[in-house]
């Protein structure tokens, strides 16, 4: 198994330690022997020199140390019940694989009980032997059970920082689409306005110059409205209800196609309700893109649209003459009809049948049940 980084940089430190206890237990065995001098020295470096690798090799580092144990002696060195505390507390903090580390305990447990029974010790002292290498065996596991968990909650709290940003990253996008849209439908309407118009004023500048002042005072007033409703865009978007804003109603801009030279039949049955607001300011755009593609793909062909308001629902039928034999690829146009009616939980529809271009759409209203 190879030790993380981390700990590799450990390695100097617990060296530093090792020797640092082995010079002192030396000593100590070199004034007070506790066997034969060189059975002593040896059993000293034995059982503090793996302290060196006790959490980058922590396993090996354990058994190591506890072979020096099966060798009777006379005595202990003062400092080796830290070593055996720091060494198995390592063993069961930075041990793996679990099987190795309950293995290696026991073969320690053992080896110290063994080694205090053939010693001068009192028979009951392998209690407390046993004892000071299981104990920071459990400590240990307790230590690292914990730092596993701090490793988790820090996955997860940068993983949930990630989805975090991720949802930041998705919000502007959409904003910036819903932007582009509400910019589309604002635009694209009164420009198809100001063309038909322009059109008509050139047409009447060739043949009556004096008829042209009607259709360009047209063209004048409809530029001021599409500045004024592109500085509306914002107050669309920004407020907390978010459709405040398209304020002209279904009549108005009836008129004003019809102005321009779009023939517009609108029938409108019933009202929408405080609660609708979202749905009035969606019928009110899909009835604009409606006339903006007849003014813009069918120039001169009568428009009928139908708008239903009932408890439940809305619908809004609009429909005119066509060549196509079929519905067109889905530009910005019905796209952002369909997505309109999709957002609020409603249904789109696009058909060309008997020679009539028919786009349909129905939306909840706040009192249905496909509303909540």
């Amino acid at each position: 198994m190879t030790p993380p980084a981390g700990r590799l940089g450990a390695n100097r430190t617990d060296a530093v330690l090792a020797l640092v206890i082995g010079v002192a237990g030396l000593v100590q065995v070199t004034v007070w022997p506790i066997a034969d001098s060189v059975v002593g020295q040896v059993y000293v470096v034995l059982t503090t020199a793996p302290l060196a690798w006790r959490r980058t090799r922590p396993v090996p580092a354990a058994l190591l140390s506890t072979l020096p144990w099966l060798v009777p002696t006379d005595g202990y060195p003062l400092l080796g019940f830290v070593v055996v505390v720091l060494q198995f507390f390592a063993l069961g903090s930075w041990g793996r694989p679990r099987w190795t580390v309950a293995a290696t305990t026991g073969w320690a447990v053992a080896a110290t009980v063994a080694g205090t029974l053939l010693g001068p010790e009192a028979p009951y002292a392998a209690i407390g032997a046993a004892i000071a290498v299981a104990g920071p065996v459990l400590a240990g596991q307790l230590v690292a059970h914990l730092r596993a968990q701090n490793a988790e909650l820090d996955r997860l709290t940068t993983r949930l920082r990630e989805e975090r940003r991720r949802a930041e990253e998705t919000a502007v996008e959409l904003e910036r689409a819903r932007i582009a849209q509400e910019l589309h439908d604002v635009v694209g309407h009164e420009v198809t306005l100001i063309a038909v118009q322009a059109e008509a004023a050139a047409a009447a500048l060739r043949v009556a110059p004096e008829r042209a002042a009607e259709p360009v005072e047209a063209i004048r007033s409809t530029a001021h409205r599409t500045l004024a409703e592109m500085r509306g865009v914002v107050d669309v978007l920004a407020p907390e209800d978010g459709v405040r804003g398209a304020t002209d109603d279904l009549g108005e801009v009836a008129r004003r196609a019809e102005g321009a030279g779009i023939p517009t039949t609108l029938r409108v049955v019933g009202a929408p309700g405080e609660a609708d607001e979202r749905a009035r300011l969606a019928v009110n755009r899909v009835v604009r893109e409606c006339l903006t593609n007849a003014g813009r793909h069918a120039p001169g062909e009568p428009v009928a649209i139908d708008v239903a308001w009932e408890p439940t629902r809305v619908s809004v039928v609009a429909s005119n003459a066509t060549t196509l034999a079929d519905v067109p690829a889905a530009g910005r146009g019905l796209t952002g009809m369909r997505h309109r009616a999709q957002l609020l939980g409603g249904g789109f529809e696009a058909v060309v049948r008997d020679g009539r271009f028919t786009v349909s759409m129905w939306l909840p209203l706040a009192g249905s049940e496909a509303a909540r």
